[in-house]
């Protein structure tokens, strides 16, 4: 593959978009819906703690049949993960790096006290976006 054919599989396509989004919205919903154990997760320095459902085994078992489901009735090529490789790639950085940056946003503004909340500003920008 020269420089100027990787150049350009590098920009995502909609479809690459579509892709990632659907996969993001299948595991906020997943989640969220699907049955799993509540686990309690570590002591935070309020005293608090935050729960986690551990349900990974079954989104995955769900995604992977409705992954063959969308295969067999021909919603979905079984090809679509590698054919768009480069293009799922960048376009997933690109959709990390705008998190990141509202995610710095939103923490710069958080007036929670909370230790999970509560907003951690140094001053070094680098060390306040990565953190």
């Amino acid at each position: 593959m020269d420089a100027t054919a990787l150049a350009a599989s590098l920009v995502p396509s909609w479809s690459a978009v579509v892709v990632l989004f659907s996969y993001l919205g299948y595991l906020a919903t997943a989640g969220a819906v699907l049955p799993g154990k509540l686990v309690p997760g570590a002591v935070l320095p309020d005293s608090s703690r935050l729960h986690y459902r551990c349900n990974g085994l079954v989104s995955l078992l769900l995604l992977l049949v409705l992954s063959a489901l969308g295969v067999y009735m021909g919603w979905m090529s079984p090809t679509v993960i590698a054919d768009r490789g480069i293009e799922l790639l960048s376009a997933t950085f690109i959709f990390s790096v705008i998190v990141t940056f509202l995610l710095y946003y939103s923490g710069l503004r958080s007036h929670h006290k909370s230790s999970s909340l509560k907003p951690h500003v140094s001053g070094n920008f680098i060390q306040d976006w990565y953190f």
